[in-house]
């Protein structure tokens, strides 16, 4: 079991009702399955990180870019379970086919839901220049905040792509917690935040490993993120090649 003070954060995407046919999606009875197994221990990442008090395990659901599912299916299905959860949205992508509005981000924010930036254009932010960057960050924190009416504070990097440059950019520009995709657990009050995804490939078996974080998934994260590491480092546009074509 998790220790009261660390924090398990989990990345998802897309929720599907029928089957999951890409890999950054995931079924409704996963969705289901994985709120029934920790009821009442989801919070959004706000309430994990920069309130004071943090009593019990607690998981931080967060969703990236912004579909549609997230107001169809997801919210509908975190009221059910009492949940809250965090949704970074891709600016550029409201209100285009398959993605939200501004009225159903405005509509979550409502809900008691928190909504965070993904950028404004989903960029490799290894790769555009420190204007671009800051641009990124920026526009799409006051894009946000106009929709909603509330401060923007989280931001998650689009592929799980940064730098020191870029976390420090980031905070320059208001943001309090950035989020990776790199895997592991995190602490409170920590400002730059590990998240472990659930996608198509995660089994309902392995569902349960991953929200209980045992010393055999993290194992199995450690050597992960060293491959993606490497591939990042190294091949940057064949990892985001692949990513994209799974």
């Amino acid at each position: 079991m998790l220790n009261k003070k660390i924090i398990n954060t989990l990345v998802l995407h897309r929720v599907v009702k029928g089957k999951a046919e890409q890999f950054i999606d995931i079924e409704l009875s996963t969705l289901v399955h994985m709120l029934a197994q920790s009821k009442g221990s989801f919070v959004s990442l706000e309430q994990a990180f920069l309130e004071e008090k943090v009593n019990g395990k607690k998981v931080c659901l967060t969703f990236d870019d912004g579909f549609s599912s997230d107001y169809d299916i997801v919210l509908p299905e975190l009221k059910k379970a009492g949940a809250k959860a965090t949704f970074f949205i891709v600016t550029d992508l409201i209100g285009k086919p398959g993605y939200m509005t501004k009225e159903q981000i405005k509509s979550l924010s409502e809900a008691g839901m928190q909504i965070g930036s993904h950028s404004v254009s989903h960029p490799n932010f290894l790769e555009i220049n420190p204007e671009e960057r800051e641009k990124e960050f920026i526009e799409s924190k006051l894009i946000l905040e106009r929709i909603i009416d509330k401060e923007i504070t989280c931001f998650s990097f689009p592929f799980g792509f940064y730098n020191s440059e870029s976390i420090e950019t980031a905070f320059s520009a208001g943001y309090s917690i950035c989020c990776t995709s790199d895997h592991g657990l995190s602490s409170h009050n920590q400002t730059v935040v590990c998240r472990n995804s659930i996608n198509a490939n995660t089994s309902i078996e392995r569902v349960g490993n991953v929200l209980e974080a045992n010393l055999l998934q993290r194992t199995l994260w450690f050597f992960e993120d060293k491959t993606k590491s490497l591939m990042k480092k190294f091949m940057p546009d064949i990892y985001g090649y692949m990513r994209n074509l799974l």
